[in-house]
């Protein structure tokens, strides 16, 4: 045939096809299995793919706040949290809010986590928003605003609880390492009794080789003495002191405080996944957001 009416023809065929719009609801639909599945980075794909095709008026819309939101989630829980950031932190939006909150918490962030729960977020999602917030000072260790927040939401027994977690007797890991500066000493007073008697002695035997050495005119041992052994174990006996402070603080935290996460369910309110954020975007829908 002539290529001359090739050309022509084929437009024609072209122009007698129906090419119907893409379907976004089955796109979202396999984006989140995707997600439920936890393959987040081919989900991301799919919502990426959503997003671009509800940009064009042919094709049927989708509501690009929950897709953008799920994205991001998915881009999150896939470990590309500063994609994810960047979508989160150029929403404004009370269902955002929330769900900054609860990836805040987290990343061990609790106070800008009750931060991200303003005011108008409060108004929306009432008792969640409250009890969110609760668990954010929980986690900060601030227990008084924590059971004011639990008042607020109506869990009046659980602030009680929390109320009566607030006389913990805790160790001061500065403490601990101003009483290093006597070797072993910090350690005991950080609850590792054991490991502070070891530090005394291997401190003390360091010092008696350096002060030995020292006597006999054998200025090099005394000083390789001090360089390898003593300066090490000396500042290693500070920062054990200070480490086992933490330790015996997380230690007695969760003695007093897992048994009401558990009974309370700490984790239902910090979980976050697809059938909580539709329910959060229908609320903040019903409020007019």
């Amino acid at each position: 045939m002539n290529a001359l009416l090739l050309g022509p023809l084929t437009l024609h065929l072209f122009a007698l096809v129906s090419i119907d719009a893409p379907d976004i609801s089955r796109t979202e639909f396999a984006a989140d299995n995707l997600y439920a599945s936890g393959e987040f980075d081919a989900a991301a794909l799919e919502y990426k793919r959503v997003l671009f095709l509800s940009s064009y008026d042919s094709v049927p819309g989708t509501d690009t706040l929950l897709t953008q939101t799920k994205l991001a989630l998915a881009l999150y829980r896939n470990g590309e949290r500063t994609e994810a950031d960047a979508i989160l932190y150029s929403v404004e939006s009370p269902m955002v809010r929330m769900v900054r909150a609860v990836l805040l918490i987290e990343e061990d962030n609790p106070y800008l986590a009750a931060r991200a729960v303003d005011s108008t977020t409060q108004a929306i999602y009432g008792s969640p928003a409250y009890r969110l917030r609760g668990w954010a000072y929980v986690e900060a260790g601030d227990y008084t605003q924590a059971s004011e927040e639990f008042r607020k939401a109506g869990d009046d027994s659980l602030a009680v609880l929390i109320e009566r977690s607030k006389p913990l007797r805790l160790k001061n890991p500065r403490t601990a390492r101003l009483l290093s500066l006597v070797p072993g000493l910090g350690e005991v007073y950080a609850g590792r009794p054991v490991f502070g008697l070891w530090a005394f002695a291997v401190n003390a035997g360091d010092t008696y080789l350096i002060v030995n050495a020292l006597l006999g005119a054998h200025y090099l041992d005394a000083f390789l003495v001090y360089t390898f052994l003593w300066q090490r174990f000396y500042s290693g006996s500070m920062a054990n002191a200070d480490r086992f402070a933490h330790q015996y603080n997380e230690r007695k935290i969760a003695e007093a405080l897992d048994p009401i996460r558990e009974e309370f369910g700490e984790s239902e309110a910090l979980k976050l996944d697809l059938k909580v954020l539709k329910t959060m975007y229908e609320m903040s829908r019903e409020s007019g957001f």
